[in-house]
């Protein structure tokens, strides 16, 4: 599929010239819900989604655009309650798909900071399994193929620089011919930087990593930064957003607070209000003293300082920027797909009952790295940490996010002594490492506000309060 930079910086999103009845929706929504809820076995609640698919494509429709809109939208939503189920039921295999994709254009960093696996420490103590690499364009459009048309946004950064890869902006555009809300995070430390080529990406959020306002200061933690280069190319967003008329991507200047930086940290506000970034950021960061004692996080509360001068929510004329470029053969196809008949045989009842806890990106969202490696969070992995869990390639059979790692990780928290059972009839000798993990298991990187506000996005007051209560507190 050809891609272009057509952008159509005044599609806003249908809802905006047609509603159709929230209470429609809600009633729809609802009648699924029950039967999540009461964790009815599988087959009832893909029987009721089944059901539900063309009414609530009908309550959605609007006749004025593409009914591939309508249909993404849909599949999208069903989606969200079925991941709900299989949480809620602590199912090890699952027929939903992530609604949330990490995924690294490039392995490698240009910088070396302190806790990061392209530190010179990390590097020389061989800390973690990190290997170099960029993502080819194959890749990305297979694993899209799959679980675009299902997944509500894609954070294109992990651990590598992602503006290192020059095909960034197209691997953007690209996710939002599925109609995903699209975020990177960069340092802006790059020497070749085409800031209009991000701006008519579609990109919707860009974060920027800059924790200093001299170079002295801003260098004892982005190490091989250059300041000077960062502020440069930041300006250059903020210009090419004027000259184009666009309001996205949201610029948002983050600074983690470290006792070396924090005296700073009004300075830098009052530049990157200057700038024209729509909001400053002050977080504290992880502790990274194993790696470097000398940088100590400095106590502060985390605030963002939003400019009076931007719109709360640009990103609402970004929803669908380029309307001819849809996958529409792909999100056609899948809508037509019926979920009865691809039942597992997962038993169910009962379980959530036995279970107090599980990760929740093991059912959300999945991660991966340039070179295709899947890991089941946003965490690097090391000789003792087991967490690559399946390889996804351009032609690659199978699904990754039932691999048999993501499997028994799942089963672990759903019923310990079934895992122990398994685990001797197979002679298994090693677990995977969700099974020691000790790290927060409900925050994941596309979590229940996002989903609320990509509803609320793309498809305005058709969710009611209660729609989005259903499909976002969970």
């Amino acid at each position: 599929m050809p891609i272009t930079l057509r952008h159509r910086p005044d599609s806003a999103p249908f809802w905006s010239r047609w509603r159709p009845s929230a209470s429609r929706v809600h009633d729809i929504l609802s009648s699924i819900d029950t039967h999540v809820r009461k964790r009815v076995p599988i087959d009832a609640v893909l029987q009721a989604i089944d059901a539900s698919r063309q009414p609530l494509f009908d309550c959605l429709r609007d006749p004025a655009v593409s009914p591939t809109v309508t249909k993404a939208l849909t599949l999208k939503v069903l989606n969200l309650l079925l991941t709900k189920y299989h949480l809620l039921a602590r199912s090890t295999t699952v027929l939903s798909r992530p609604f949330g994709l990490v995924v690294d254009p490039s392995n490698v960093c240009n910088l070396a900071c302190p806790g990061c696996v392209h530190s010179q420490n990390a590097k020389e103590l061989k800390v973690f399994n990190w290997g170099k690499g960029m993502l080819p364009e194959d890749r990305l459009e297979a694993l899209l193929k799959r679980y675009g048309p299902y997944a509500i946004h894609t954070t294109f950064c992990n651990y590598g620089e992602p503006l290192i890869n020059p095909n960034t902006p197209k691997y953007i555009q690209l996710a939002k011919t599925y109609l995903m809300g699209t975020m990177v995070s960069s340092s802006l430390s790059v020497e070749r930087f085409d800031a209009e080529a991000y701006v008519e990406s579609g990109l919707d959020f860009m974060v920027v990593s800059i924790d200093g306002a001299t170079q002295p200061v801003y260098e004892k933690f982005r190490r091989k930064g250059n300041l000077d280069l960062a502020l440069t190319n930041l300006r250059k967003l903020v210009a090419a957003k004027r000259r184009l008329a666009r309001r996205t991507p949201v610029l948002a200047w983050h600074y983690l607070a470290f006792e070396h930086n924090v005296h700073e940290i009004p300075l830098a506000r009052e530049i990157a209000r200057n700038i024209g970034v729509n909001q400053f950021t002050i977080l504290p960061p992880f502790d990274v003293s194993w790696d470097d004692p000398a940088i100590r996080p400095a106590k502060v509360e985390p605030r963002i300082v939003s400019f009076p001068s931007h719109p709360a929510d640009p990103s609402i004329t970004n929803w669908n920027p380029f309307p001819a470029n849809l996958d529409a053969a792909t999100i056609d196809r899948e809508f037509e797909i019926p979920l009865a008949g691809q039942s597992t045989s997962d038993p169910v009842e009962g379980r959530a009952k036995s279970s107090t806890s599980t990760c929740h990106w093991l059912y959300k969202n999945m991660v991966m790295d340039a070179g295709g490696k899947i890991f089941p969070c946003c965490s690097a992995p090391t000789p003792d940490a087991d967490l690559i869990f399946s390889k996804f390639d351009a032609g690659a059979a199978g699904e990754s996010f039932n691999s048999d790692k993501h499997r028994r990780a799942r089963l672990f928290f759903a019923d310990q002594n079934a895992y122990s059972l398994e685990r001797d009839a197979r002679r298994l000798d090693g677990d995977p490492y969700c099974v020691t993990c000790e790290w927060n298991k409900t925050s994941v990187n596309t979590d229940s506000a996002e989903i609320r506000r990509y509803l609320k996005t793309a498809a305005g007051n058709k969710f009611s309060a209660a729609s989005l209560e259903i499909l976002c507190s969970w």
